[in-house]
């Protein structure tokens, strides 16, 4: 609390880092005999303040996106949310509007199990749908592995577990399975069937990629358990 003079300092700042660009100073001007306690106040008080601004960023950064269908056009009316994948919906109108969350692109299923979709990349201010069933749709393939081999042949690797097995490039007789439709729809029949011929019941997973202006199959899961 004294100089090397002995004298009692009239001014003291505290500097703390907030992650800001600047760090948080603090000045004040302590008495004899408090200055100890005024001192840790402010370092408390400092602290805490620095703690809560990043806490809050991350929080405003980590908001859920999800997809919002409205009963009435121009997103007006009852809504009904949906946060991913789902299946058998009871949605209580007819969808006359969706939003969907900037950056992605989701499907409107009229079936109960992703058939008679719709892919919407952009949000729609009027439409007439029943929908039963949605899911996000994943961004296409549009890079080359060296373990992938050509465009239309070429090896196909292949990793089996105890309960599952995963397909880089799917091929038929050293073809690559080609899915000319291009939607989520015609990739999960693609690889539903591929997944049967290899002896198993169901695709868990399975992505579309993109080379030379045409859509194959690939990275697909098949497995005896639908989840």
């Amino acid at each position: 609390m004294s100089d090397v003079g002995g004298r009692v300092p009239t001014f003291m700042t505290l500097a703390i880092t907030t992650g800001a660009s600047r760090p948080l100073a603090l000045s004040f001007a302590p008495s004899i005999s408090g200055g100890i306690r005024m001192l840790k106040k402010w370092m408390l008080g400092a602290v805490a303040a620095a703690a809560l601004l990043p806490a809050q960023s991350h929080a405003q950064e980590q908001a859920p996106a999800e997809l919002i269908m409205f009963g009435k056009g121009k997103y007006k009316g009852p809504n009904y949310s949906v946060g991913g994948a789902s299946q058998s919906m009871r949605v209580p109108f007819v969808v006359k509007s969706v939003q969907i969350p900037e950056g992605q692109a989701w499907e409107l299923c009229s079936g109960n199990t992703f058939s008679g979709c719709k892919e919407f990349a952009k949000s729609d201010p009027s439409m007439v749908f029943n929908v039963r069933s949605v899911r996000p749709v994943a961004a296409r393939i549009t890079t080359v592995s060296q373990s992938v081999g050509a465009v239309v042949t070429g090896p196909n690797p292949s990793l089996r577990g105890m309960a599952s097995e995963f397909f880089v490039a799917p091929d038929t007789n050293g073809a690559r399975i080609e899915v000319p439709a291009g939607t989520s729809e015609a990739m999960s029949v693609s690889a539903r069937e591929f997944c049967r011929t290899r002896g198993w019941r169901y695709a868990v997973h399975s992505r579309l990629q993109t080379l030379e202006n045409r859509t194959f199959l690939a990275d697909v899961l098949c497995s005896d358990a639908s989840n």
